[in-house]
């Protein structure tokens, strides 16, 4: 009987081993994907004009993100609107006012603006974007007041500028990243 107890002692450690090793080696961690959002916040609407998505690997388990990142304003939006002088300068128009202009001619504007931007963009170096865009938030203020009065149509081809204008700073902003970088 002594033989028997003291057999069973002997195993006893070997067995909780056993089941010890057995356990970690089904406890496995699979990594698994995250995304994580960031978004830039204007100043002055409070709305998103930024998103931004990464996704990268981390060990399962691992506590995550749930909610986006708020990143404070672009410093590209604290910039103050051009005046009526420099938009006169810019677009080559004497005696511009911004406050007078109606629908239709606020539309024509944004095209006269577009067609120097596209024109002179390749030769453009940081100060000329910054001009450009402060150009641009003052023909935006002036949208935003007439916006009920313009018609849909126009609408959306002063978004679509707006928007070509974004992109084509954005795309000369990461080329200069990556000539950089190289």
């Amino acid at each position: 009987m002594k033989t028997l107890l003291l057999a069973g002692l002997l195993a006893l450690p070997l067995a909780v081993h056993a089941q010890t090793s057995t356990q970690t080696s089904t406890q496995t961690s699979t990594p698994q994907q995250v995304s994580e959002t960031t978004e830039e916040l204007d100043p002055a609407t409070g709305k998103v004009v930024r998103r931004t998505t990464r996704t990268y690997t981390v060990p399962a388990g691992t506590v995550t993100p749930s909610q986006p990142t708020i990143v404070g304003p672009n410093p590209d939006l604290t910039e103050t609107s051009a005046t009526d002088a420099q938009v006169a300068a810019y677009l080559a128009v004497p005696g511009f006012a911004l406050a007078k202009l109606s629908a239709p001619a606020l539309l024509d504007t944004y095209g006269r603006f577009m067609m120097k931007v596209r024109t002179e963009r390749r030769t453009w170096k940081p100060a000329d974007w910054t001009k450009a865009a402060a150009v641009l938030r003052a023909l935006n203020t002036r949208y935003e007041t007439l916006r009920e009065t313009i018609a849909f149509d126009d609408k959306l081809t002063i978004r679509s500028e707006q928007a070509e204008f974004q992109a084509l700073r954005t795309a000369r902003q990461i080329s200069e990243q990556v000539t950089n970088k190289l």
